[in-house]
């Protein structure tokens, strides 16, 4: 059973969390670094999200350059 992917939208809104929930002032230290790598891995999830969308533009740009 594979799991889906989650969209741009989910994994934004979930460093949005992280990020809050680091700035608790009272959030223990165990718990802020857990945070803190998911949050590391979070925002590699959204950099290669868009470079693949980047990478995409690209080409459809090159497609129909070559296409005129």
């Amino acid at each position: 059973m594979s799991a889906t992917k989650p969209s741009y939208q989910q994994l934004n809104s979930e460093l949005e969390s992280i990020m809050a929930e680091l700035q608790t002032a009272d959030l223990d230290i165990d718990l802020a670094i857990k945070h803190y790598e998911r949050g590391l891995v979070v925002v590699h999830e959204l950099e290669t999200y868009l470079k693949t969308a980047e990478n995409k533009i690209t080409e459809l740009k090159a497609k129909f350059a070559t296409d005129k």
